[in-house]
């Protein structure tokens, strides 16, 4: 009977050692993990010694290394927006997609509403504005926390 539950037991921990996975983070750290999926922008996993599931922004991630046979994944690509003009670089994000984001500061402007503009025009506007400040100072992602006419504002992120 001993012989039967030592087997099983070896055999569980067997299989849950052939799931370890190791993510490559852009910010170049690395971690020991149990993958169990990519969703809404977010990378779940639980820690090797744990069952405890954790996330972390896809954006956060540079490569999902697979142990087991030895394979990569590229998850994201790194994104350095190099100036105003690459404002299209910088990805919107929620706030509860940012896990393993570092927080780098707030951006706020200014943007007058013209006479007969719509609300979502206006939003367009707004995101485009606090991109294009986000892109200047270098940063790839931001969360908007207001789009107000006279008060703008986001919070940046970076790796």
């Amino acid at each position: 009977m001993r012989n039967i539950f030592t087997i099983l037991a070896l055999s569980l921990t067997v299989s849950v050692m052939a799931q370890t996975h190791e993510i490559t983070k852009h910010n170049g750290e690395t971690m020991e993990v149990n993958f169990i999926k990519i969703e809404n922008n977010l990378v779940y996993y639980t820690n090797v010694e744990s069952n405890e599931e954790k996330k972390v922004s896809q954006f956060a991630i540079s490569q999902l290394h697979e142990k087991s046979k030895n394979e990569a994944k590229t998850i994201s690509e790194k994104i350095i927006p190099s100036g105003k003009a690459d404002y299209t670089k910088v990805i919107v994000l929620n706030a509860s997609q940012t896990e393993g984001l570092r927080e780098s500061g707030t951006i706020t402007s200014f943007l007058g509403k013209t006479k007969g503009e719509s609300n979502q025009s206006f939003k367009d506007g707004a995101a485009r504005r606090l991109k294009q400040n986000a892109a200047d100072k270098g940063y790839p992602f931001i969360v908007i926390l207001s789009t107000k006419s006279k008060d703008l504002k986001a919070v940046m992120y970076t790796y």
